[in-house]
């Protein structure tokens, strides 16, 4: 009952055993319990007013895609629910699930499916476990280029950038894409993740699939890179970005407003140069997305509509179908629908996506199934 993530246009790996699982959870009522409004125009983000409530506490970590708008809902819900204890550490994809499966904490972020591995790893230690899609965004392209306050990239100049075929500001294949900017020669310091993460995952799985002529080093969590240097995490990253004139990196678009960095628009299959933040440029990109039986959601990176931003993303929660307790079963179940509920009303503020109704419905589906030993 696992395998939720994002693989290539095209592709829809569903899951042994999983099919028939998620058929009956489908044919049960979207429970919304706990999703409620406050108009508060004091504040730029919603509340957990109405929130169902539990007593206990639980732990997580794992994808720092996530990170911000998990804690602004760990915030507001605790707000409510003064008998909750939520934490979650943003420690990357990879170290979230390997302390899933250890159970060293009750639920974990990931951006990406499981590997067969993991999969089987897991489901040792907790039983049938679900991977549901709570947050959606854009894998914001950052750089530090004084003097360029705007810039535009085409899929394959990005790749080859990242290769390590494109070395200056001033390349050919750069100036193409911009014209009438007066880019400077300063070399370009590729920076990347050094840490198994889903936003690395999501990244060069874009590269693959918009630029396969220039990206051959694949795609993953963790991959041998070409060129450049690593920092470990989101905010590691988009600081060596801020401190390194000449650089180039990518994460969540939040990490970037919050340092100032500047984003460059991509160029999509519609034609068009999206910025990661123009309005309704995640929603028309996952609108074009496939959702497999297992909730998986297949972001296409090649949609058409001119108005996607090609490089978004869905980021799900790992969680035992079974908790290991009835208490924590029950906060787990209420704040992940408070999340897929009225924590959704946190996006916009904190530069994220809210999920589009296609994916949250069968997100609050499944997250009623969660249940206790």
């Amino acid at each position: 009952m696992i395998g939720h993530g994002r693989t290539r246009p095209g592709s829809n790996r569903a899951l042994s055993g999983w099919a028939s699982t998620v058929t009956v959870i489908l044919l049960m009522g979207v429970m919304l319990a706990g999703c409620g409004s406050d108009d508060n125009s004091g504040s730029t983000t919603a509340k957990a007013t109405n929130a169902t409530c539990a007593t206990a506490s639980v732990n997580g970590s794992g994808s720092t895609f996530a990170q911000n708008i998990v804690k602004e809902w760990i915030k507001n819900y605790g707000a409510a629910c003064s008998g909750a204890s939520i934490n979650y550490q943003g420690t990357g994809s990879s170290d979230g699930i390997a302390k899933f499966t250890n159970a060293t904490v009750e639920f974990a972020g990931t951006d990406v499916a499981l590997t067969a591995a993991e999969q089987q790893a897991a489901q040792a230690k907790h039983g049938p476990v679900l991977q549901i899609p709570w947050t959606a965004g854009a894998v914001a392209v950052i750089y530090n280029l004084p003097g360029v306050p705007a810039l535009r990239l085409r899929p394959a100049t990005l790749a080859g950038i990242y290769a390590g075929g494109i070395t200056s500001w001033n390349d050919a294949a750069i100036a193409a894409d911009n014209p009438g900017v007066n880019l400077p020669s300063t070399g370009i310091q590729v920076v990347h993740r050094s840490d198994g993460s889903g936003t690395t995952a999501v990244f060069t799985s874009y590269l693959a699939a918009v630029a396969p002529q220039v990206w051959k080093a694949g795609s993953g969590k963790e991959i041998s890179w070409p060129t450049g240097q690593g920092a470990q995490k989101s905010d590691k990253l988009t600081e060596t970005v801020k401190s390194t004139p000449g650089a180039i990196g990518y994460a969540e678009l939040s990490y970037a407003v919050g340092s100032g960095l500047t984003t460059a628009r991509l160029g999509n299959a519609g034609g068009a140069f999206v910025a990661p933040d123009a309005p309704g440029a995640v929603s028309a990109a996952l609108a074009q997305s496939t959702i497999g039986a297992d909730l998986q959601v297949n972001v296409n990176y090649q949609a058409s509509d001119a108005a996607a931003y090609p490089l978004s993303s869905v980021s799900y929660v790992l969680v035992p179908v079974r908790g290991p307790d009835a208490n924590k079963a029950a906060l787990l179940r209420a704040f992940i629908t408070y999340a897929l509920g009225q924590g959704q009303d946190s996006a916009s503020a904190l530069a994220y996506a809210a999920l589009p109704p296609q994916i949250s419905h069968q997100a609050l589906t499944a997250a009623a199934t969660l249940t206790g030993p």
